[in-house]
């Protein structure tokens, strides 16, 4: 990664690993219960159900304990979490911004709407460090495998978070601090930025996207073919990306360099037609590709654009499993035993083009080895797809595959 990309990889971290709503609320409540300085919170959704009001009043209580405390919510996003809710963390003296607000009289520029952070981070005293898929929402309440009766709101939706103690973390403050910077502004950051000890031995980076709205790039650009190898002519109704996706080059270069096993989990797979020629080629060269998407999933027409490029994987020999249990929002990787990745960039347009999101990079084995046994834990809760049986789907299937495939970057 320093080599190819120029990413500084940070020694000294302690990571840890977190499965679903539960586990990651919990985690995160205890560290802003614990702040002594800070408190930093970027998130895509949220609401002002029961897991909302639990962020709340953590703010709050740390806000009136005279810590502070700035919260950094999505215009679309946080649309959930309502005046009220608002008002109330407002009044208690937590500083909140709104990126990109959907009210055409506060945002004029209505083509800026497709571009939403959906970045979920927390940053901590300027030394722990979180991010992953997990939202602040009541759908997180529990787990997919939790013993409890299932809520209203389902089986629970399984995700994945991370938390990074030590050095690596400033990574994520410094992103934090600068889109601040854009919305309102703080002067002096010097006491955001204290001298952090070393906590493990896992090496660690952010990687982060800026992306852009539909309008601003939607000037003519390639075709992408998902079921060979070679592009098409070029299609003057497609957007040609000006945005240089950096999670998508990281991703592409762990794969180009990978030896043994490339194991990806992810909720919206419908990425470019280079992305899965990286994915073919490793294939045909011995490397073991394995994917796990989602058979239950909010994004029907998603689902569907990944199922069109299931038939050229699999010829090419990557292994594809549909995970049953529940709705699947994790956004993960691990490479060779040693090379991990959890975030809340998904493998799709518009994560690598329109969303601004954020990944940690980490290189480990002892947190590979983890990330290795929740993919085989994972795994026996789903259904492989059988070359043979997917040849023979119906006509219905194979025509909502072609639209969707056609229209994905817009998805």
């Amino acid at each position: 990664m320093r080599a190819l990309r120029g990413e500084p990889l940070v020694p000294g971290n302690r990571v840890t690993l977190l499965q679903d709503g539960p586990q990651t609320h919990a985690a995160q409540l205890a560290a802003i219960a614990a702040a002594r300085h800070h408190v930093h919170l970027e998130t895509y959704l949220i609401t002002d159900g029961e897991v909302g009001c639990r962020y709340a009043d953590a703010l709050i209580e740390r806000a009136s304990a005279g810590i502070h405390v700035r919260l950094m919510l999505d215009g679309l996003g946080a649309l959930g979490a309502g005046d009220e809710y608002r008002q109330r963390l407002l009044d208690a003296g937590v500083r909140l911004r709104e990126f990109n607000p959907v009210n055409p009289l506060r945002e004029p520029r209505l083509w800026r709407v497709t571009r939403r952070t959906h970045r979920k981070t927390l940053v901590v005293d300027g030394r722990i460090a979180f991010t992953g898929g997990v939202n602040i929402t009541d759908e997180y309440r529990r787990g997919p495998n939790d013993a409890e009766p299932a809520t209203e709101d389902g089986q629970g939706w399984r995700d994945t978070h991370v938390r990074i103690e030590g050095p690596a973390a400033a990574e994520f403050q410094s992103v934090f601090l600068t889109y601040w910077a854009r919305l309102g502004g703080l002067r002096d950051t010097r006491d955001y930025y204290p001298e952090v000890q070393p906590a493990g031995d896992a090496l660690a980076c952010a990687v982060t996207d800026q992306g852009e709205g539909f309008i601003d790039h939607w000037v003519g650009g390639e075709d992408d073919n998902d079921d060979d190898d070679l592009p098409r002519p070029k299609n003057p109704l497609r957007p040609k990306y000006r945005v240089k996706p950096r999670i998508y080059h990281a991703y592409r270069d762990a794969i180009h360099l990978a030896q043994r096993r490339i194991w990806i989990t992810q909720a919206y797979f419908a990425p470019n037609w280079r992305f899965l020629r990286s994915l073919k080629h490793a294939a045909r060269r011995g490397v073991d590709v394995q994917l796990i998407v989602p058979q239950r999933t909010d994004a029907g027409l998603v689902k569907y654009a990944a199922r069109r490029s299931y038939a050229g994987l699999m010829r090419a020999g990557v292994q594809i499993h549909e995970y049953r249990p529940a709705v699947l929002h994790a956004k993960t990787a691990v490479i060779d035993g040693v090379w991990s990745t959890v975030g809340s960039s998904n493998l799709d347009y518009r994560s690598f083009f329109h969303n601004d999101e954020a990944n940690a990079f980490i290189v480990g084995a002892g947190f590979a080895r983890e990330m290795e046994a929740m993919f085989e834990h994972d795994l026996r809760h789903c259904q492989t797809i059988d070359p043979a049986l997917w040849r023979r789907r119906g006509w219905r299937e194979r025509l909502l595959e072609q639209f969707a495939g056609m229209i994905k970057w817009v998805l």
